[in-house]
């Protein structure tokens, strides 16, 4: 959105969303972010967000690869596609191998996760129906990841400056943590333990890009939730 209730697109406007490429794309793109969750998962047990990844992507590739007439709601149909596979990465590895761990399953059974899966996907589907007016529109919660991924779009829509930017901030993050994590330029976290009378304090900071980035999004305002 442009503004706090005002659409990017007015909803009388009568442009692609749904297409052929965007179904294709978003399902290879998908498939390509429910293996790295899932992988990234089961390795150190947390995953990462794929929603503004996906919209760098589906910008970069419907538009590096010069398609005719792209609209930002075909990028925005590509990246929902494709960061819905984090969810359902989630859904999977966090409890279909409990299966296994409690004995219920002697192996993965592939039918029955698929099915887990299937059914996972369109409950949460539903649930967010249903709860997207309160959240979204009554209560106009920040969602920093979901502002951010706007801009992502709004940015290739407009090219120019917006799209250089994006590209230009793709690869300080990229720089930055290859320094960090394979380099070790750095530490990547700040912390330490002291005593006093008898009571031990710990102490840290993570220095992150991505924290620094949802902080500047969601703002000082909206640190906290304001309780009735």
């Amino acid at each position: 959105m442009s503004g706090q209730n005002e659409p990017w697109i007015p909803a009388d406007s009568n442009i692609k969303e749904l297409t052929t490429r965007v179904i294709i794309i978003g399902v290879l793109l998908g498939g390509v972010m429910t293996a790295a969750n899932a992988y990234l998962g089961l390795y150190v047990g947390m995953t990462v967000s794929a929603s503004i990844p996906a919209a760098v992507m589906s910008m970069l590739i419907l538009r590096g690869f010069k398609f005719k007439d792209v609209t930002i709601l075909e990028n925005n149909s590509v990246q929902t596609m494709a960061s819905a596979g984090e969810s359902l990465a989630a859904g999977v590895i966090f409890t279909v191998p409990a299966l296994l761990v409690i004995g219920i399953w002697n192996d993965i059974q592939w039918l029955d996760t698929f099915l887990i899966a299937i059914l996972g996907g369109l409950l949460g589907t539903m649930f967010t129906i249903a709860l997207r007016r309160l959240f979204i529109v009554e209560e106009a919660l920040p969602y920093p990841e979901g502002v951010a991924c706007k801009e992502v779009l709004v940015a290739g829509e407009k090219g120019g400056a917006g799209l250089v930017a994006i590209i230009y901030a793709l690869l300080i993050g990229a720089t930055y943590g290859w320094m960090v994590k394979a380099f070790t330029a750095t530490q990547a976290k700040v912390q330490g333990v002291g005593s006093l009378v008898g009571t031990r304090f710990y102490a840290g900071s993570d220095l992150s890009l991505a924290l620094l980035s949802v902080g500047y999004i969601v703002g000082i305002k909206n640190r906290c939730f304001h309780l009735p």
